[in-house]
Formats: structure tokens, C-alpha cells, sequence
């Protein structure tokens, strides 16, 4: 059976602007769950926030929309919302370990709580049309809460789950726990999808012997610094030639740039560089160069340098 390869939904990277650039030049993605939609009580839904799932401006992606709440009535607002735009599947972040929204009980700060999640559940899966999927980490404090999460879980017809198998206070880093996810990963019923730390194809060569009955990978911050990773899942692409990666990274650039004002874009290209940076040896050396630019020229100029000084890793 051949991999199926999810682009993760990074919040403030992977939107629209950075999908329809990276889907312009490289294939393997074959569903992108979307940056989450943040509910809280007052929300309005509207056009303006959910810009981001747009059909106009995901023409030819396959995009299932994330939200982040506790509310099931307005999840459900919300749900009924994107149907009129065809939405068929939509994801409910469980994994966000950010303190704001863990202290508030949403993203990983509901793991904890099984029973609430049940209730939540219960109301929102009778009243939407769209197949429900979750996307959470193994708990908040302690691995073990997911063998509380998992009854819970399959009492559902969720369409697939989504683990990160790191707890919510260790934020991205650290080990990631593969005794417990490998105890688990054929206890659900729905689909699993392995998310966490899928670097390269070796990487990903190495989860796959350990990890035998998964067919199903979430990829995302190695996106912007190998982005052919997708495609070497799928065995179809070897290197990454370095004229393609800059016409990628400049086509990423010129988009921001159209579409936010120039300090906006400036900052934006300098989160992304975070990530891009790891493609190069000198790593830290290429985010400072970086870093220390201030206008759009600086950009351009300090990233031809870059692409023509230093050594890439992949």
C-alpha cells in the first residue's frame, strides 16, 4: 500500500500563501490539514476569518480545516459554516501544548479530561455532516493518558487519528515516546496518522521498519528546508536541486511581499528562516544573516548570498 504523506498544520507558516507556493513546485502531499480556527465564547464566524480556507484560494488542494475549541456549539456553528463551501472533513486540535490555550482547556490541555472530551463528542458528531478527525499528543502531563483517551475515542466514528507522540509540556522537544506509541498504535479503531520529527527520508525509513501497519505520515517543518521529502516517501525523487529550492524559497517571498506590507513580510520571511536554515551546515550563521536584514532588498540580497555561500545538507 503507498504512504499516504499529510502536510501538518503550523499555525502562522502553512497557510494558503506558503500551499499554494510549496503545491506549485513539488508534489507528494496528498491532504493538507489547515493552521487552526480559533473558537472561544463570542465568536463571530466570518468571512474574514476564515480567509484561509477560502475555495478561491485553494484551488486544487485537498484541505481539511482544523479547529481549535471546547464549545461544541459553536464547533458545530462552525461546521455547518464550511459545509456550504463543500468541506467534507474536518480535524479538532487536541495536541496545541501553547500555555495560553492549555490553561483554558483547549489543544493538549483537554487530554486530561476524557470524560469532557466524550461530552464534546457526543454533541458535535450527531449534528455535523462532515467526517471528524482528532490530532493530539499522548497527553499533557503523562504518556498514560492516552490509554484513558483511547475508549473514549473509538466509542466514535472518527475518520482518523493524528498523534504526536510527545506530551504537551514538552512543547516540540525532547524525546518522543516510542514505547507507548508503539503499545498503542492498534488499539484504535479509525486510522492513525504518525506525526513527529520526520526529518529525512532516512528518518522516515527508520519509522517505517518500526512502525510496519502505518501507511500514514504528517510531515511539517521539514517542508521548508527539504521539501522534497514527500515525494522521497513515495519513492518518486532523490535530491533536491538547489536552482529549484531558490526558485521556491524567492516564489515564497514574492507572494509575502504582494500580500503583506514590507515589514509584515520581512518579519514572516525571517519565522520562516527558523526553519529553513537546518538545510545548511552553518546553520546558525545563515539564520543571523537572516535575521539582521531590515528591508526587502536586504532579504533578497542576504538570501543570494546564503544560496551561494553555504552548503546545503540535502
Amino acid at each position: 500500500m503507498e504512504d499516504t504523506v499529510y502536510l501538518a498544520p503550523l499555525h502562522g507558516f502553512t497557510d494558503f500563501l506558503f500551499r499554494n507556493v510549496y503545491l506549485k513546485h513539488f508534489q507528494g502531499i496528498d491532504y493538507v490539514v489547515s493552521p487552526f480556527i480559533s473558537l472561544t465564547h463570542g465568536t463571530k464566524i466570518s468571512v474574514k476569518k476564515v480567509k484561509d480556507l477560502l475555495l478561491e484560494n485553494n484551488i486544487g488542494v485537498s484541505v481539511i480545516p482544523q479547529i481549535l475549541g471546547n464549545e461544541a456549539e459553536l464547533f458545530i456553528q462552525f461546521a455547518n459554516f464550511l459545509e456550504q463551501w463543500g468541506y467534507e472533513s474536518i480535524n479538532w486540535n487536541l495536541g496545541c501544548p501553547v500555555k495560553g490555550i492549555v490553561n483554558k482547556k483547549r489543544g493538549s490541555g483537554l487530554l486530561p479530561y476524557p470524560d469532557e472530551i466524550r461530552r464534546f463528542l457526543e454533541k458535535v458528531i450527531p449534528e455535523i455532516s462532515q467526517k471528524l478527525s482528532v490530532k493530539i499528543r499522548l497527553g499533557y502531563y503523562s504518556p498514560d493518558e492516552i490509554y484513558r483517551l483511547i475508549p473514549v475515542i473509538n466509542d466514535f466514528p472518527i475518520d482518523f487519528v493524528c498523534i504526536h507522540p510527545r506530551i504537551g509540556t514538552q512543547m516540540y522537544e525532547g524525546n518522543i515516546y516510542h514505547d507507548v506509541f508503539g503499545s498503542i498504535i492498534n488499539d484504535f479503531n479509525a486510522k492513525l496518522i504518525y506525526n513527529g520529527d520526520i526529518t529525512d527520508i532516512d528518518v522516515f525509513n527508520s519509522l517505517k521498519t518500526k512502525y510496519t501497519s502505518i501507511n500514514n505520515w504528517m510531515i511539517g517543518r521539514s517542508v521548508f528546508y527539504n521539501p522534497v521529502l514527500p515525494m522521497q516517501i513515495k519513492g518518486s525523487y532523490n535530491s533536491l536541486k538547489n536552482s529549484l529550492f531558490e526558485d521556491y524559497i524567492f516564489d515564497l517571498y514574492n507572494a509575502l511581499f504582494t500580500h503583506k506590507t514590507e515589514t509584515m513580510a520581512v518579519n514572516k520571511i525571517k519565522d520562516f528562516w527558523v526553519f529553513v536554515s537546518k538545510r545548511y551546515f552553518q546553520e546558525e550563521k545563515a539564520f543571523e544573516i537572516i535575521a539582521h536584514s531590515s528591508s526587502k532588498k536586504e532579504i533578497f540580497d542576504n538570501t543570494r548570498y546564503i544560496f551561494n555561500e553555504f552548503e546545503s545538507r540535502y
